[in-house]
């Protein structure tokens, strides 16, 4: 099985599965269409969940809509016994191991999710004076409580790890990011800059990476009352970027207390981000740039974060992510 992400002409993207021949798989496709108003990195992860469903049934030589509609379905040996035991088997990499308890606890609401959506179909197609109404009504119930005896009790991982960071470590993280100091991380002004104010509205904004991401030079405001506007838009169809950054929750202006983030933020804007933007042949409205003057990715924040977790292990905690960040912020409420 194939996850591939589909961009429309309007910019949305949506993922399909396909099979070992390259062609798509009806019934998942379909159900993720249901849902396309969820995020699309959502979606990916469902197709990939219910890929192990489809794995399962090619391995037991089994035609879901024949099952379900059978005389005899799927029992307890089968659901219990074969699918659950196939949902906490990890085959990435050549390898075979046990996947976490979360992983398993999701994989197994998107199939439970999925049965429920193709039962509800299978009934909507009978004819009103049908008589396997009621039977395909039980068969449905017997299923998904079957599979719901099956969730798996989450234990917390490493508890004692703290979300956020200390003021200690804060202080230091933005003392290495000042884009005025000559020994401060970064190869040069324009990328020094740039990475400060990522961090700094992170941390004193509480931005997500995806909301950070997705601001455009018109969403800053600096002024007396220098502020940020977070908007959700329409898919672009000129972003190329994968997976497209997205804002999943509600708009909202947030203020910018910290003096010296929004000074440098109007100094980015007004000089250093035209400096990155000008090694690429391409406009771009987005605020924060990469090293060749477009649109930052996903992984190059990622990426951003564990070159700091390396260069200052003894200074930085191993937990220094976007989300620590986001945590940070949260906890100076």
């Amino acid at each position: 099985m194939k996850i591939e992400l589909v961009t429309h002409k309007t910019g949305e993207q949506i993922p399909m599965m396909l099979d070992a021949y390259g062609m798509p798989v009806v019934l998942p496709n379909e159900f993720i269409l249901s849902r396309r108003s969820l995020s699309t990195n959502t979606l990916v992860r469902n197709l990939r969940e219910l890929s192990v469903l489809y794995r399962w049934l090619e391995k037991s030589n089994c035609d879901l809509s024949e099952k379900l509609l059978a005389q005899n379905s799927f029992n307890e040996a089968e659901l219990k016994g074969s699918l659950v035991e196939a949902l906490r088997i990890d085959q990435s990499n050549g390898r075979i191991s046990a996947v976490a308890p979360n992983t398993f606890n999701q994989r197994l609401t998107t199939i439970r999710q999925f049965l429920s959506w193709y039962m509800d179909v299978l009934t909507s197609q009978l004819p009103l004076s049908s008589l396997d109404y009621e039977r395909l009504r039980e068969r449905k119930s017997y299923l998904l409580k079957t599979l719901d005896g099956s969730f798996m009790s989450a234990t917390p991982i490493r508890t004692s790890l703290r979300k956020g960071l200390n003021e200690a470590e804060v202080d230091f993280l933005l003392k290495v990011l000042y884009p005025d100091v000559e020994q401060s991380f970064g190869r040069d002004s324009a990328v020094k800059f740039r990475n400060y104010i990522s961090v700094g509205l992170m941390l004193f904004c509480g931005l997500r990476p995806g909301e950070l991401l997705s601001l455009r030079v018109e969403d800053v405001e600096v002024g007396a009352i220098s502020a940020i506007k977070v908007e959700r838009r329409a898919p672009d169809p000129l972003d190329s970027r994968r997976p497209r950054p997205q804002i999943k929750r509600n708009g909202r202006v947030i203020p910018i207390d910290n003096k010296v983030l929004a000074i440098a933020l109007n100094d980015y804007i007004v000089t250093w981000r035209e400096e990155l933007e000008s090694k690429s042949n391409d406009e771009s409205d987005y605020l924060i740039l990469n090293d060749e003057g477009g649109p930052l990715s996903q992984s190059s924040i990622t990426q951003f974060f564990q070159l700091l977790r390396m260069q200052y292990a003894g200074h930085l905690p191993e937990n220094l992510t976007a989300k620590s960040l986001r945590h940070t912020f949260s906890s100076r409420l």
